[in-house]
């Protein structure tokens, strides 16, 4: 995989995470004060685990990123 094509899924994959955490915190944001019913923790949990994946997502193409541009991989 060429370098450019590895840069574009890196910053896809930015992208994402951003999108992710910024959900993530608008709807806790949205949430603070009040009191959680399950459904609420449900969807806040949910919304965690999609920025945990989306942060590994974006590790894993940075990480490659690297071994890429350094050579070796």
């Amino acid at each position: 995989m060429n370098a450019k094509l590895t840069l574009l899924f890196q910053r896809e994959a930015t992208a994402r995470l951003n999108a992710a955490e910024h959900e993530f915190v608008a709807f806790t944001r949205a949430c603070r004060g009040t009191v959680v019913d399950l459904n609420q923790m449900k969807h806040i949990r949910q919304l965690r685990e999609h920025v945990e994946r989306a942060r590994s997502r974006h590790l894993r193409w940075t990480r490659y990123r690297f071994l890429l541009e350094s050579g070796v991989h």
